[in-house]
């Protein structure tokens, strides 16, 4: 698997997983993320999500009538 294709695939289980498919911003914090992961050296798909799922918080919605 080429390093792009692996990163790619990292970030879109995780976009899903952390409901930010959506989110332009995030998902490109999100990839620069993984790509400091990838060339600190870290190869292992389950080692990049692991680190990326700790690391990456989960958004919190706020109801639209403002109470939350």
């Amino acid at each position: 698997m080429t390093s792009a294709r692996l990163c790619a695939g990292v970030v879109k289980e995780i976009a899903r997983a952390k409901g930010i498919v959506k989110d332009p911003s995030a998902i490109g914090r999100l990839t620069a993320f993984i790509a400091r992961l990838y060339n600190r050296g870290m190869r292992d798909r389950g080692q990049l999500l692991a680190a990326a799922m700790q690391s990456v918080p989960t958004p919190t919605v706020t109801p639209p009538d403002g109470r939350g």
